[in-house]
C-alpha cells in the first residue's frame, strides 16, 4: 500500500512542545527520520500485518520567514519608535528564525522523498505579531488532490487542525486510509473521531521518541523551523 505523509510543521511541533514540556525535557524533531519511524511504527500495527508499506513521498508544510517580513518590520520599528520595546523584540526572533529556517532547507535539499511547500509569513501592525497564513489550507487542497488523482492508500497526516476535516472526510469517501498522528491536546475531537487510526505521540515511551527526535544538547547546533 502507498503511503504519504502530511505535515503541518507548526501544529505537530505545538504538540511536541507541549509534549517536552509535561516529560520536563527539550526535544526538537528531526524530520528526516520521520518517515522511517512512520512505516516501522505502522508495520508493526495488527491492521498493516503482513501488508507491504512503501513510502511514496513526505509533505512538509510550514509559514516561511522572508526578507521582504524582516523588511517590514523594522521599516515599521523605524516609523513607530515608540513601539520599540515590542517590536525590537519581535524583529531578533523574526532574523534568528529566518537564519535557522534557511538553514533547515538546505539540509532538507539532501532528504528523500522530502518536499517542502512555504507560505511567506506576514505581518499584523494592528497586533503586532507574525501570523501564518494559507498552510492548512495548502495541506487540504493536496490531500484532496492526490485523492482524486490516486497518489496514495494511506495518507498519515501530522496535524490536528479542524479546518482539515473536510478534506480528511472527501479522502476516506473515497476509500483512502486516513491516519492522523499528533499529540491528543492539541488535535480536535472531531480529526480523531474521523480518523481511521489516531496515534497519541503521548503515549510514546523513550524508545519511540528517540527515533524521530533528539533531547536538546547545548554542544549540537540545533537545524530546524
Amino acid at each position: 500500500m502507498k503511503v504519504i505523509i502530511l505535515i503541518d510543521a507548526k501544529n505537530f511541533e505545538r504538540g511536541v512542545y507541549s509534549l517536552c514540556e509535561r516529560r520536563k525535557e527539550f526535544r526538537f524533531i528531526d524530520f528526516h527520520k520521520l518517515n522511517k519511524f512512520i512505516i516501522e511504527y505502522l508495520s508493526n500495527n495488527p491492521q498493516y500485518k503482513n501488508i507491504l508499506l512503501q513510502h511514496i513521498r513526505t509533505y512538509f508544510y510550514s509559514g516561511e520567514y522572508t526578507e521582504n517580513l524582516i523588511r517590514k518590520i523594522d521599516k515599521f520599528l523605524k516609523e513607530n519608535p515608540s513601539k520599540a520595546n515590542h517590536v525590537s523584540i519581535l524583529l531578533d526572533k523574526c532574523k534568528r528564525e529566518y537564519k535557522k529556517q534557511s538553514n533547515f532547507l538546505k539540509f532538507t535539499k539532501n532528504y528523500l522523498f522530502f518536499e517542502v511547500k512555504l507560505k511567506p509569513l506576514q505581518f499584523s501592525q494592528s497586533d503586532l505579531r507574525i501570523l501564518q497564513k494559507g498552510v492548512d489550507v495548502q495541506l487540504a487542497v493536496d490531500l484532496v488532490d492526490f485523492t482524486h488523482k490516486n497518489v496514495y492508500d494511506i495518507g498519515v497526516i501530522l496535524s490536528g487542525d479542524i479546518d482539515l476535516i473536510e478534506s480528511v472526510k472527501n479522502a476516506k469517501g473515497m476509500g483512502k486510509q486516513i491516519i492522523i498522528m499528533g499529540n491528543s491536546s492539541v488535535t480536535a475531537e472531531e480529526m480523531k473521531r474521523h480518523a481511521d487510526l489516531f496515534i497519541d505521540i503521548e503515549r510514546f515511551n523513550e524508545a519511540q521518541l528517540n527515533q524521530f527526535t533528539h533531547i536538546y544538547n547545548k554542544k549540537e547546533n540545533l537545524v530546524g523551523l
